[in-house]
Order: C-alpha cells, then sequence, then structure tokens
C-alpha cells in the first residue's frame, strides 16, 4: 500500500497485470470481494486497490 494518498489526475487509467493461475485468483479475489468489474466475454476483471483503483488482470499465456 502507497504510504501516504496520492492522486492520479483526472485521467482514468489503470494498471494491468498477466496472472499465471488466473483462475484461481479470481475465485481468491471473488471470495475477498474485491472484484468491481468483470468482463467474462474478454476473459478479464478488475479489482480495486486500497485507494480505490483498479487493477485489470489478464490471464497468462497457457
Amino acid at each position: 500500500m502507497h504510504p501516504g494518498a496520492y492522486n492520479l489526475g483526472g485521467n482514468d487509467f489503470h494498471l494491468a497485470f498477466t496472472v499465471d493461475g488466473y483462475d484461481e485468483a479470481s475465485r481468491l479475489h471473488k471470495e475477498m470481494g474485491c472484484v468491481c468489474y468483470e468482463n467474462s466475454t474478454m476473459g478479464i476483471y478488475f479489482i480495486q486497490d486500497p485507494d480505490v483503483y483498479w487493477v485489470e488482470s489478464i490471464p497468462g499465456k497457457k
């Protein structure tokens, strides 16, 4: 977690990561209640960090 408040300005953007074990990570994040948006057609989902910024999870290469 970032040590202090930060402001990304008015730009809407997010971080995206490829995730090995995507299905397991998705299940865990859903159980934790931190998934804020899921697009099952595209096979991605987003979680919110403690400062309410979105982090995108993308399946790693198989």
